[in-house]
């Protein structure tokens, strides 16, 4: 009866929250624009918006979910999931969402963040039979077509092209396909195609093209027993803090500057992106067993692949290649020629131990890279410590512990060159207001790991040493502020700068709830970090620190529950060896949905003087699709998405891109340039729930 009357007040409080966001399809919109406001192209993937978009057609169920599924919640301090497990063991099930206002350290910031990924079903998954996991399943099907409405050079007829650069062999649109039926925690089932402009239609099996260029597929199992996983296909791997296998959800150093980094998770997920490199293709199956009080997972793992790179030949008529071609493209006979000419094969697998109480494992993970062809990179100096041949083996150890609000976690790893890599922390709720965390690493200059993704300031975790605080306070109702400090240096050379050095990054953001229909942002981040110069009186290149400052102001406004307004301007400077250059943008955003109709719009105005102040802001697309695009030059940008919901089991979209430039008579290069200052753009896409 007590949980009865609470729910009653709960449902009464509903209006209160739901004046801010008006439907969990706002509010994930809202986490995107803020988790993608760090202005990095180094922050533009994919992979990461497609996993959340699965969070939020699939969400948690916090009724079930355990602490590792909680973490998929990247928002999520670790005393907010310990406070959440602590309510759900001593008052049972939630009946709503918003029973979430009584668990101590969750505001109405945080629920709204959670709002697009989280369910409370009270239906236990192991009680459903298979009728009722198909019934419930997601099943799906996207047809999407893109082109650009000015012609590129590469299609314009051969006798016109004034150089020895083949045309495109393909035609101008860009086709993507996608079917799948998927359950959370239960089943997926997955093929994805797409032929990117420029590229043709054919059936090559020596190339292993089907139709279209790029083909995916997955088929997953998970719970089946003492089958926790079992997956067949393209897929991605993410164990302890990432350092030999990170490809699954990883922020690194963003606006969440504390919740993003030092988890220690595994993640074996079905790859659905459509990005053509950096996931893996074979099987992979996780068996779990109970040893008394502990439990053990044991994950084996295969793939084999052919990759794209130009293949050349030594003195003594070896072959070698000095890099992937990481694009995707096969439009012309030059990129026809180096695709699938390499094979890669990786073999491995991870042990992880988890004592009863869930709050501490250790783990050892194990990765073995075989290439067909020997990896030979240029002889510039910065590579002399970087990998060379065909085999590569590396080994880790990653461990974490949680001492109530304490969580202790690391990862030290190292390959068969001799080179160690190393990262570790501590991340603590000081207060149900203050959250901190400390991180540490260290990865040497001939420490080779190929699929690793951790915290660095680097791609990659080599070559690097450096210290990371970050911090997230709640200083009075209706503010947030997030902040981070890391300092790093590189022992070695790197590109673009001839000479060991350091730099430091600092970034903060402020969030301010003015009103239940307003929310204001201010956002500060500033990296020094050093860059090749010519000087005159020196004959040789010298780096010199360059200091990147970025301002960033927004506000949103709910005029009504169906109109919403969004101001955004950011500000760029870039000063080196005493030269200033500047960059801004202005953006204003203006989403309307009424029934089964939904527009955004969008008008911005930028000019960035150069490379170095160029500007990143998140664009509304289509569904299932991702746009951060670099604002460049001078000019103006404009774009309007359309959805209409013909039913609850057809949908179509449509989006109008134009870009307007003030300070060229041509866009882009190469192949890809187009004659005019003008750049227009069309998609349109069909989605049928079935």
């Amino acid at each position: 009866m007590i949980r009865f009357l609470l729910s009653i007040l709960i449902l009464s409080c509903l209006a209160r929250i739901a004046c801010a966001q008006s439907s969990p399809e706002r509010a994930f919109e809202s986490v995107l624009e803020n988790l993608f406001t760090q202005q990095d192209e180094d922050a533009l993937r994919e992979e990461q918006y497609e996993i959340l978009y699965q969070l939020y057609t699939q969400p948690v169920n916090l009724n079930v979910a355990t602490e590792e599924e909680l973490h998929d919640l990247f928002f999520l301090s670790d005393r907010q999931i310990s406070n959440l497990l602590h309510y759900r063991v001593n008052y049972g099930k939630l009946y709503t969402i918003y029973e979430l206002q009584f668990i101590p350290a969750f505001d109405d910031a945080t629920i709204q963040q959670m709002l697009p990924f989280i369910t409370v079903e009270t239906v236990p998954a192991d009680t459903l039979t298979w009728a009722e996991r198909w019934t419930r399943a997601e099943k799906l099907f996207i047809f999407r077509q893109a082109t650009t409405l000015e012609s590129k050079r590469g299609f314009v007829a051969q006798d016109t092209i004034d150089d020895l650069t083949s045309p495109f062999g393909g035609s101008r649109q860009q086709l993507y396909s996608r079917l799948r039926i998927s359950r959370r925690n239960d089943f997926s089932i997955g093929l994805t195609l797409e032929k990117d402009a420029g590229e043709a239609l054919g059936w090559q099996q020596d190339q292993s093209r089907y139709g279209a260029d790029f083909l995916s597929y997955h088929i997953q199992l998970q719970n089946r027993g003492k089958v926790k996983n079992l997956l067949i296909g393209d897929y991605s791997l993410q164990f302890g803090q990432g350092l030999l296998l990170g490809q699954g959800f990883n922020l690194g150093k963003s606006a969440f500057a504390v919740t993003s980094v030092g988890r220690t998770q595994t993640q074996v997920r079905p790859y659905t992106s459509s990005t053509e490199f950096g996931f893996f293709r074979g099987g992979i199956a996780t068996i779990q067993q109970k040893l008394g009080d502990l439990q053990l997972e044991f994950t084996p793992f295969v793939s084999h692949q052919r990759l794209d790179a130009k293949i050349r030949q030594d003195d003594d008529s070896s072959s070698y290649f000095q890099s992937f071609q990481t694009t995707g493209w096969h439009r012309t006979e030059s990129e026809q020629s180096s695709q699938n000419q390499i094979t890669e094969q990786v073999v491995g697998g991870n042990v992880l131990i988890r004592n009863r109480n869930r709050n501490g494992q250790i783990g050892l993970s194990y990765v073995r890279t075989g290439f067909s062809h020997r990896w030979q990179r240029s002889d510039a100096l910065r590579n002399l410590h970087e990998f060379s041949g065909q085999v590569n083996d590396a080994g880790s150890v990653f461990g974490n512990y949680r001492y109530r609000h304490y969580h202790f976690f690391g990862e030290i790893a190292r390959s068969a060159s001799g080179g160690w890599g190393g990262v570790g922390g501590v991340s603590a709720s000081l207060a149900s207001t203050v959250d901190m965390t400390w991180v540490l690493r260290n990865f040497t200059p001939n420490f080779h790991s190929f699929y690793g993704n951790t915290l660095s300031e680097g791609s990659r975790p080599i070559n690097e040493q450096g210290f990371y605080w970050g911090l997230r306070i709640e200083p009075f109702p209706k503010a947030t502020l997030s902040a981070y400090y890391d300092y790093f240096r590189f022992p070695w050379l790197r590109y673009r700068v001839d000479a060991p050095s350091k730099g430091q990054e600092v970034l903060t953001r402020l969030t301010y709830q003015l009103s239940r229909r307003t929310e204001l942002f201010t956002q500060f981040r500033q990296e020094q970090k050093a860059v090749n110069v010519v000087l005159d009186n020196l004959p040789s290149r010298v780096p010199l620190p360059g200091t990147k400052s970025q301002m960033a102001v927004g506000i949103t406004h709910f005029p009504s529950a169906a109109l919403r307004l969004n101001t955004r301007w950011q500000q760029t400077t870039y000063t080196l060896n005493h030269q200033t250059d500047r960059g801004w943008v202005i953006a204003q955003d203006v989403t309307y949905q009424q029934g089964r109709w939904k527009t955004d719009l969008r008008f911005a105005l930028f000019d960035a003087e150069d490379y170095d102040t160029r500007q990143y802001i998140y664009e509304n697309d289509l569904l299932y699709t991702f746009s951060v695009p670099a604002y460049f030059g001078r000019g103006s940008r404009t774009y309007w998405v359309l959805r209409y919901k013909l039913s609850r089991h057809l949908s179509f979209y449509s989006k109008l891109g134009r870009t307007v430039y003030e300070d060229r008579d041509s866009i882009g290069s190469g192949l890809e340039t187009i004659e005019g200052n003008t750049r227009t753009d069309v998609r349109a896409q069909m989605i049928v729930k079935f």
